[in-house]
């Protein structure tokens, strides 16, 4: 097949979405397929409102001589003209492929309308779906009121770490040495992830018994991240508390390797990567009871599930931790045994390109 692939920016670029895109474009390729990817330059969701960059692209996507189309769901401000005009001039499908829907994030009164158009209207612009989730795929009927078009859901994987070995026989002294709780944050510093409420937890707590590693951008919303900094050196936390920046490969696989507990407490995932790459190294994880953290952590089982922004909530989970060692041994070994139920990138891949068949 030749799949026209469009996105903003770069492949290579470090989040979870990203990293779905390029293991599908890897796995496509490695079925010969063709792939062409289009892309757009990243700006705010009002510059692409205004602007419609992606209707620039419509020579190059015509020249391409497509059998599909997948458009990344978060171009969808970039994109509004675009595929009107190919309905009119192309016989191929488009699909969407959905991550995470900002319609479902917390928005003032005033844009919350604007998001919930814009994703509806493009949702009803296409030919198919491929989903990351359960919990995508039931927001994205909620969103449109109806049917939706045909559809498949292809959850990620966390088999991230091909060259990466992991010694399960190492983790029950590591869980249970006495020490800090080594508490490790993977995403970039933005709001939505919820890094002021791992913070302000934390500060509920005897000092010298947490650490915190936060691996992540902080150049993506730079007024968050230096609101954060301010935050750790008003309450006092710089020892506690330590930027890594943006942290690949083995360099990952290392933080998740030496610290005991992954939290993650976003006000919204669509799925979540990091909580089932974290999984693997028989780290617990706690994430919130938005979004689909749901679908990877068993309360009370292979992690915990707070209430979003409950700092209360995520500090007394994470003193049981610290107090209770075996505890938290049980929910690393729930957390390894839980790993393996996942699927892998190329039963999830293989589960996408099936469904493309199906609209070829």
């Amino acid at each position: 097949m030749r799949i026209g692939l469009v996105i903003y920016g770069e492949l290579n670029t470090l989040s979870g979405g990203y990293l779905y895109d390029a293991r599908l474009v890897e796995y496509l390729e490695d079925h010969a397929d063709d792939v062409m990817i289009f892309s757009i330059p990243p700006g705010s969701y009002w510059q692409s409102r205004r602007h419609q960059p992606g209707n620039r692209l419509i020579p190059s996507i015509e020249e391409a001589d497509l059998d599909i189309l997948i458009e990344d769901e978060w171009v969808h401000p970039a994109v509004f003209g675009l595929n009107d005009h190919l309905r009119r001039t192309a016989s191929y499908p488009i699909v969407s492929l959905v991550h995470l829907l900002t319609s479902f994030d917390a928005h003032p009164v005033y844009s919350a309308w604007l998001y919930r158009h814009g994703e509806r209207r493009h949702l009803k612009s296409v030919d198919g779906l491929i989903l990351n989730s359960q919990t995508s795929l039931q927001q994205a009927k909620s969103l449109v009121g109806g049917e939706l078009p045909p559809h498949a859901v292809a959850v990620p994987a966390g088999d991230n770490f091909p060259r990466v070995k992991i010694e399960p026989q190492k983790i029950p002294h590591h869980m249970t040495a006495p020490g800090p709780l080594k508490i490790l944050f993977v995403g970039n510093v933005i709001p939505r992830k919820g890094l002021h409420v791992l913070i302000r937890a934390v500060r509920q707590l005897p000092r010298d018994d947490y650490q915190v590693t936060v691996a992540g951008r902080t150049d993506m919303e730079p007024r968050y991240a230096q609101q954060i900094k301010n935050l750790v050196s008003k309450l006092g936390l710089q020892k506690q508390v330590s930027f890594r920046g943006p942290v690949r490969g083995s360099n990952l696989a290392a933080l998740y390797q030496t610290h005991h507990v992954m939290a993650l407490p976003s006000t919204l995932e669509g799925y979540g990567i990091v909580y089932v790459e974290a999984q693997q190294f028989g780290l617990p994880v706690i994430g919130t009871t938005a979004g689909a953290a749901k679908e990877i952590i068993t309360n009370g089982k292979n992690g915990y599930l707070i209430p979003p922004g409950s700092h209360q909530h995520l500090a007394l989970r994470l003193k049981h931790l610290h107090d209770d060692r075996n505890l938290l041994l049980t929910l690393s070994r729930n957390a390894r045994h839980a790993y393996r139920r996942h699927p892998t990138w190329q039963q999830s891949c293989a589960t996408i390109r099936a469904f493309l068949e199906t609209l070829v």
